[in-house]
């Protein structure tokens, strides 16, 4: 799985556990019947991808994983020549990647709280009670991606 498919997957997991607790949060406030359907105009929309693409410090956080990356390799590399056992060789490899995959989510996490946090202000600003990957929604909704965008930013 691709570096970027892994971080858009952690991403949607985050944002889906944050509309759901949004969504609990202005369930459990309601003071109306719960057969009530939900306003539109309640609903914020992202793009999750774009948002992460615009976050100030994901070039860092690749440029860092590049290099971890590179030196985990050789690692990896190092550790297998030493091994003559082929199961040995592919658990000396299959370490590394774990320790890769560590690595990854230790840069990411920040990158993932600061979405998270800033589509959660955003939401919060706008008056919206559930926020949605704009992939999963056919009609309606507010786009807030690009406020969410902006909300990044001023946090450098």
């Amino acid at each position: 799985m691709s570096f970027k498919k892994l971080i858009l997957l952690a991403l949607s997991a985050t944002l889906l556990a944050s509309a759901l607790v949004v969504s609990a949060s202005a369930a459990s406030k309601k003071t109306s019947s719960s057969n009530t359907p939900i306003n539109a105009d309640f609903v914020g929309i992202v793009d999750r991808g774009l948002i992460l693409d615009n976050h100030p410090r994901l070039n860092e956080a690749r440029q860092q994983f590049a290099e971890i990356a590179r030196k985990k390799e050789n690692e990896a590399k190092a550790a297998a020549d030493k091994e003559t056992d082929q199961q040995k060789k592919a658990q000396a490899v299959q370490e590394k990647r774990m320790e890769l995959a560590q690595e990854e989510q230790r840069l990411m996490a920040p990158i993932y709280q600061d979405c998270e946090q800033a589509v959660r202000e955003v939401a919060v600003k706008r008056k919206l009670t559930l926020v949605l990957d704009k992939f999963v929604v056919l009609i309606g909704g507010v786009d807030i991606t690009q406020d969410v965008i902006q909300q990044l930013s001023r946090k450098k």
